[in-house]
């Protein structure tokens, strides 16, 4: 199990210096996880991660241009990881973390992951799983559930989920005003994927909405909040290329997709 793992949770998010966009979050801790697996939070090290601890979008650290800002303290208090961020909110030019930070500052976007490689952990069943779940303060019953046990883990970076994780945050942010259509345009939506946003908040909103409506809207919202401004890494082992600019025929097939989409869906 030598692959980079993420830990989402979503806190309340404490916001310590406003205008310096300084925000504790509770980046991991010992409850059980949707992969049914607990992290020990006493396990946690930061020997790469101190490096450079980068805050970055979901897990989205090969660009500069997902980098946030950064994570300017980490600590273990109790069964908890706190990490203390900076949002580069002052930077001109990095316009998500502007974004980022409205959402948070108005207390749309609360969730955070924590990316790790394990160094040492234990199977359920396997040798040391009682020791684990002891240390956890854990009963063999609680343990049934668990599949893993994370004992130690190395700290690769804190991400936050900014809009792709969560389209009911961005439609709601957008509707009560603290997202701008400025905003929007100025990390790549364009005309089209703005307007969608407004038919799907309004959608959103209303009761009336069956679920199987809201389900396909934040389907669709999640790709095209979720979508890059480059198509990502080449496949064809040249690292050295970070992509290509999506658009033209690629562009226009997606936006007659979407309208198709609205038609069927009536709205």
């Amino acid at each position: 199990m030598s692959k980079q793992l993420t830990r989402t949770l979503n806190p309340e998010v404490k916001i310590i210096d406003a205008a310096k966009g300084i925000v504790d979050y509770i980046a991991s801790n010992e409850t059980l996880d949707c992969y049914q697996e607990v992290i020990a939070a006493a396990g946690w090290r930061f020997t790469r991660f101190a490096k450079n601890a980068p805050f970055v979008d979901s897990h989205n650290y090969w660009s500069i241009d997902k980098l946030l800002g950064k994570v300017v303290s980490a600590k273990v208090e109790g069964r908890n990881l706190i990490e203390r961020v900076q949002w580069a909110k002052d930077v001109e030019e990095n316009k998500l973390a502007q974004l980022g930070w409205k959402m948070t500052e108005g207390g749309f976007l609360k969730a955070v992951s924590v990316g790790f490689y394990p160094v040492r952990y234990v199977r359920n069943g396997g040798e040391g799983w009682g020791a684990a779940l002891r240390d956890l303060g854990l009963t063999a019953e609680a343990g049934d559930k668990i599949r893993y046990i994370y004992l130690e883990q190395e700290q690769i970076e804190l991400s936050a989920c900014i809009i792709g994780a969560n389209p009911d945050a961005l439609a709601k942010a957008h509707t009560e005003g603290c997202v701008k259509d400025a905003d929007l345009a100025g990390i790549g939506m364009d005309d089209d994927d703005m307007k969608f946003l407004h038919i799907a908040a309004d959608a959103l909103a209303k009761e009336e909405t069956d679920e199987l409506t809201r389900g396909l809207l934040r389907r669709e919202l999640r790709r095209i909040a979720g979508k890059k401004d480059f198509e990502g890494p080449r496949k064809d082992g040249n690292s050295e290329s970070p992509g290509t600019r999506a658009g033209g025929e690629e562009a226009e097939r997606r936006a007659a997709g979407r309208r198709e989409f609205l038609r069927k869906l009536g709205v």
